[in-house]
């Protein structure tokens, strides 16, 4: 998709017809990055509700028509980019109009809410390895510092800006090697979640200690 294309996907999930609840671009882009790196097949109609806030219904079948061929052109690029092992050109926005630094947070939270997804448990006890690749992710979306200052911890910042920088250095590396990791056991026996996907009412898989619905579950709410 060229730049144009993409600024009218991010037009159309910031429309009117959507209410505020769909996605934005930036937070799209990490959640199908982990939709296509699951283990599983998720299919679109498991994924589209949380892209769109629900059900929705369209002014007429054209502008349906126009949303889902650019979300689907999307989906398939960045199916691609990782089947490919190319580069993900990451979409990021300011952190905030006198900010000018790029908010992964926003990004890493949507890769949370795809991984919530797989009917497999990726942080399950003895997957080191997992648990590894996806820290820079958590670390992120500002899960860990959220966890200190809700358990009154000193949070240093000077050290927390030279982790960011060090996940930022190595995100895109960690997100390729993720979805290598499932694509490497996919087709053979696998764990199976002991538990059912993760309900709006769960903890969050993010590890915030918030219910899943008032955290990564919400895209309106940042950690």
């Amino acid at each position: 998709m060229n730049q144009p294309e993409i600024n009218q996907l991010e037009s159309l999930l910031a429309a009117p017809l959507f209410k505020g609840k769909a996605m934005s671009i930036d937070r799209l882009q990490g959640f199908l990055v982990a939709v296509v790196s699951s283990p599983d097949t998720v299919l679109p109609s498991q994924w589209l509700p949380d892209v769109v806030g629900g059900e929705t219904e369209y002014d007429s079948m054209e502008q349906a028509q126009a949303f889902m061929d650019l979300l689907m052109r999307f989906y398939n690029e960045v199916a691609a980019a990782l089947s490919a092992n190319e580069p993900i050109p990451f979409i990021l926005r300011q952190r905030s109009s006198t900010d000018e630094r790029m908010n992964y947070q926003t990004w890493c939270e949507g890769y949370i809410l795809g991984w919530a997804l797989s009917s497999q448990e990726w942080l399950r006890p003895g997957n080191e390895v997992l648990k590894k690749l996806t820290f820079p992710i958590l670390y992120l979306s500002g899960a860990f510092r959220e966890d200190a200052q809700a358990k009154g911890k000193a949070y240093e910042e000077e050290e927390d800006y030279k982790v960011q920088q060090e996940c930022v250095d190595v995100l895109p590396r960690v997100v390729q090697s993720i979805y290598d990791f499932w694509r490497e056991r996919r087709g053979t026996p696998t764990i199976r979640r002991e538990s059912p996907k993760v309900g709006r009412n769960d903890p969050c898989p993010c590890g915030s200690g918030k219910k899943f619905k008032q955290c990564c579950g919400h895209h309106q709410i940042l950690h």
